[in-house]
Order: C-alpha cells, then structure tokens, then sequence
C-alpha cells in the first residue's frame, strides 16, 4: 500500500503560523516570549495541558491507603489482584487450564504487572518478599506498605493515561476545529467530574477510555484524509488495547469503519485504498487483541470468557470461575416504554457527569461541528451512539462509569462551541465572560470530586473510633471495606454475614456499636445473585428490590435484614446516633458509588443491656 502525505491544512490559524515562523526568521528584533510560546504552540501547549491534567489527577492520590488488599473505590482493581492474576497464568496453572478473570480481560493487567515490575523486583532484592503466593499476604514482610505503594503505582497508571487523554482530546478538536476550540475541549475533559475521580483509581475505566480516545483520534485523520499507514496501524492497535482493557466499549468503534469509507468515497479516494488500509488496522486488531489477552498462553481461558460475556458458556462452566453473571441484556426485544426508560437513564447519566451547562454546549458544538466538520462530527456523534446500543443500552444497572466515552465526547463538543465563539470577534464580547462562566463552574464541579476525595468522612470516623472505641469493646458491619472507614489499631470491627442479620440476632451479639456507610448501603439487605436471571427467591422471607428499566427483577431484599436496618435508622433497637460525619458538596449531584459516603456511627443504649440479656435467655 502506497504511503500518503497529509494533505496541506486549510485551517487559517496554521498558515498564520507558518507565516509568522517565516516572518520571525528575516525579522531584525528578537521575538517576544509570547511570540516564542505562539510559533511552539503545538508542542507548548500539550505539555501544559498534560502537566495541568496529570497535577489535578494526582492530588490526593493516597485516598484511603494503606488499606491492606482492600481500596475505597467501588470495582477497583485490588493492589494485590495483578499479582495473583499473573502468577496463576505464569506459575500455578498448567498451559490453556481455561480459566479466566470474570471481571475484566487481561490487557491493563499487563500494564499494572509491567509498571509493577520495578518495585518487586527492589523487593526481591532487598528481601521485601520472599517466596511468593497468589494469595494475600503474597508472601511480602511488609503487605500493608507494600500493597499501598501498589495502589500508588496503579493509580498513577491512571492518572497519566487520563492527563494523556486530555492531550488526545485536545489533539484530536485542535486539529479539525482550530487551537481555542482544541484548548477548551482539553480543559474540560480534565475537569470532567467522573473522569477526575476514576483517575485517581485502579478502575479500568480510565484505561480503555485513553486506547479509545487514540483509537477515535486516528479514525478522525483518516476521516480527514490523512490515509497513511500509521493512523490505519493505531487505529486498529489501539481499538483493540481499548477492548482488552474493558470490553464495554466495543460499541464505539462499530461506526468508525462505515464513516471512514464514506468519507474517502466523498473525497474521490480510491475504494481499494481505504480497503487495504481497513484490512491493516483489522488485522493489528486481531493480533494485539489476541497478545493481550494472553490467548497464546491460555486459548480456552479466552473463548471462555468471550463465552461468559455473551451469556453462550454453560453456566456449569462459568461458575467454576465466576461467582455471579453481570446484569446485562444483549437481546433486542424490549417494548418501546423500557428502551425509552433505559435512554432517559442514559441521559441522566450522562447529565450528571458532565453538568448542565457543559450539556448546552455539547449540543450548541454538534451544530457547530456539522456546520464546519461534518464527517469529523458524524464519526463522534455515530460513535457516541454506537456506544450507546451496544455498551450502556445492555446495562440493567446503569453508572455514570457506564457513559463516560460519551461524557468525553460532550466535553469535546462543548469545547467547539466554546472555540467557536471565542474565535468569532463579533461574538467575544459575550464568548470572554461566557468562557470565563463556564471555567468556574467547572473548576467546581470537577475540583469539588479532589476536595471531597481529601476530606473524606472516613478520615473524621477513624479519628472518632480511635478516641471514643476501647479495646474490649466491639464495633459491627455489614458492608464491604471498600465503603467503610480502616480499622484503627486496638479496635475491634466485626463483619456479620448476610444472613445473620436480623433484630434477634443483634441483641444477642450486643455489639457496643454499629457503623453504616451510605455507600453500598444496598449491600445491608440485598442479596446479589449467583445468575440474575434466576427466580429462587419466591417465598415471603424475600423482597423484590431493584428492578431494571424493563421490569427485571435484579436482585432481592430479605426481610429481616430490612427491619434490622429499619430499626438501627428509628432507634426501636436500643441503639442511638453518635456520630455522623458527611461532606457537602460544592454543587449538588449524585454521587459515584464510595464518593463521598456519609458514615454514621450508633452506640448501644444502657438500658437496652437487659433486653439484649433476655433475649439471649429466650
């Protein structure tokens, strides 16, 4: 395939460029800095939007740690979790045993095991782990530190690909939409509100949101008709690191190949051209696709998880591996009220993330794009819906991590509005204030997610429990580390089970206190499934609790966990408030899952001792 130069830019602020480098050669007089930072803009830039990005990602980095093999974040990949993954793959297990991680596919463990490597092997050497496990405490002299130092690594990990993320953003609007636009789209996709908070986490939604963003950045110059080899290759590559890293997101590229090929027929390209160049980026796909997951290693293990995600493995095979079935729907036949619900979902979602006025000019941008750059905005628009259909349609149970690609696609579209007008001068008179508006909004509602990371009530109830638990008295949960504060030393927290949950059951234990997270909450009473399809709780002692938006029945309440929880909230137990602690937020919204919780503490009344006796007699 022959290679092609790109074709000469017809954006009038690079001509004005050039002419200015070429001006700035003959010219007599030293050019200012100003000058100097304009003529490097293309380099000057990025790096300050990387930098800014990446300082705002790793503010509070060490949000909830050291925490053992536990994090704060809700689905967060555990510190330990590579090196267990890793070391069954390599070491314990025999060539193509079948299994498979139920939750993700293999791609960002490579990379948390690969930025990992360093810092094992220091531990090696310097005696900080000494015959290895895949289980905790891995075999490490010091595992509280260590699986901190870990969860630093990883998160880091995050935070560069997200501050990379906002340089492809910026690269991507920049280079069909002009520099105000390209700067303002980056500026609001590091601001974004979900895509701060998973930067500061070992979710994968950050990773194969940054492979998706390359893959969509090549996709536009191709759109653009730049046909070279390259952006064929990190199309294909990076589509495919974006699907090994979450599979959620395949939907996105499903418009990319039909926009493509429409665009070079426009243009007058040559269809066996653009042909040859789709069969290159097919097949990087495939490959690296295959590599990462480590299929050459473990074939079966791969199929088998394709197989659990399309719902076609046998349900005694995926429970070997897997301890329940996510709540997805890939069929087709819903009546049209439950895909309007789901939509409307979505869009509320999506909403929240991104914010009201960040929305209006997501919509005001998508004009301005199809006005402008209309095969560039076709190809985000199709891609966005692409998504939709086949990635947050098929979620029963709908998070904002759900819709963040098109969260960053509406940051993209806002900063083209904003561009737009910034760079029409009969318009800034009301683009400046409007500009200057729309940064202190966002400023506060994505710093807000760093304020309220750093300030955590967790922090304020470990202090309380600290002070006011003594050794010999007991503190009981019911909810998974994960939403709870840490247990200080010489404090005793015990985790009941689910089913030994119930108003009986608490005056016998007689704890000295219970504590409840906000997050997680659902946890207390509801019972997750092992198949979610299934219908085993049809007796009274169960509640239907959540249903989806086409009247599936998710998961179940149990009733005596219900009026245990009713209880403990009423004070008919004999236990009463202590202690809450909660942050407000700058700007009102719901809040991701473990974001924020508001903790309250409930202490045993005195005379509620005798009745706890009695019922123990009883």
């Amino acid at each position: 395939m022959r290679l092609r130069e790109p074709p000469a830019s017809d954006h009038p602020e690079q001509v004005n460029r050039a002419t200015a480098m070429s001006e700035e050669r003959i010219s007599p007089t030293r050019p200012s800095l100003w000058q100097r930072i304009a003529a490097n803009e293309t380099r000057v830039v990025p790096l300050v939007l990387f930098a800014t990005s990446l300082a705002i990602f790793l503010f509070a980095n060490d949000w909830g740690l050291p925490n053992g093999n536990n994090t704060w974040a809700n689905d967060a990949i555990a510190p330990g979790a590579p090196l267990s993954i890793l070391y069954r793959l390599f070491v314990a297990d025999e060539w193509n045993s079948g299994w498979f991680w139920f939750k993700y596919p293999l791609g960002h463990v490579l990379i948390l095991g690969t930025t990992y490597a360093p810092y094992m092997a220091w531990l090696v050497v310097s005696g900080g782990i000494a015959d290895p496990t895949n289980e905790y405490p891995y075999g490490m002299e010091d595992p509280e530190g260590t699986l901190a130092m870990l969860a630093i690594i990883g998160r880091s990990v995050s935070a560069v690909m997200g501050a990379g993320g906002v340089v492809v953003v910026y690269s991507s609007v920049r280079h069909a939409f002009g520099r105000s636009a390209g700067i303002a789209s980056g500026l609001t996709t590091a601001l974004c509100y979900p895509f701060i908070y998973y930067c500061h986490t070992t979710n994968v939604e950050i990773p194969y949101l940054f492979w998706l963003l390359l893959a969509f950045m090549a996709a536009a110059r191709l759109v653009e008709g730049s046909l070279e080899r390259r952006w064929w290759l990190l199309l294909g590559a990076a589509a495919a690191m974006s699907v090994a890293s979450k599979e959620l997101g395949a939907g996105f590229f499903l418009a990319l190949p039909p926009v493509i090929v429409l665009a070079a027929l426009a243009r007058g390209e040559s269809f066996g051209e653009v042909v040859r160049g789709g069969m290159l980026a097919a097949v990087t796909a495939v490959a690296v696709l295959l590599f990462a997951n480590l299929a050459f290693l473990n074939p079966t293990g791969f199929t088998n998880r394709v197989g659990f995600l399309t719902q076609t493995l046998p349900a005694e095979v995926a429970l070997q591996y897997a301890p329940y079935y996510f709540p997805i729907s890939l069929g087709g036949g819903r009546e049209l009220a439950a895909e309007l619900a789901q939509l409307e979902l979505a869009g509320d979602r999506l909403l929240t993330s991104v914010g009201l006025p960040t929305a209006i000019l997501a919509i005001i941008g998508i004009f301005v794009g199809l006005r402008r750059r209309p095969w560039w905005t076709l190809l985000a628009v199709g891609a966005s819906v692409t998504f939709y259909l086949m990635g947050a349609r098929a979620m029963l149970s709908l998070s904002m991590r759900y819709v963040l690609p098109t969260a960053v696609v509406a940051c993209a579209f806002a900063g083209i509005a904003l561009g737009a007008m910034l760079d029409a001068r009969r318009l800034r008179p009301i683009a400046i204030p409007l500009a200057l508006a729309f940064a202190v909004f966002m400023f506060a509602y994505g710093w807000d997610v760093n304020r309220m990371l750093s300030g955590d009530p967790r922090y304020d109830a470990e202090s309380w429990l600290a002070a006011n638990a003594h050794d010999e008295q007991v503190i009981e949960v019911y909810q998974r580390p994960t939403y709870l504060p840490r247990t200080p030393d010489g404090v005793k927290m015990i985790r009941i089970d689910f089913d030994k949950r119930s108003v009986k059951e608490l005056h016998e234990r007689a704890p000295d206190f219970v504590l409840l997270s906000s997050a997680g909450l659902s946890g207390v009473t509801v019972e997750y499934k092992k198949d979610w399809k299934g219908d085993d709780y049809a007796s009274d002692e169960w509640i239907p609790s959540q249903r989806a938006t086409d009247g599936t029945i998710m998961n179940y309440k149990r009733r005596a966990n219900v009026e245990l929880l009713d209880g403990l909230r009423d004070g008919s137990l004999g236990y009463e408030k202590a202690a809450e602690f909660a942050l407000e937020p700058w700007i009102d919204r719901p809040l991701i899952q473990s974001l924020n919780p508001k903790i309250t503490i409930y202490a045993r009344q005195r005379d509620t001792d005798q009745t706890s006796a009695a019922v123990r007699e009883d």
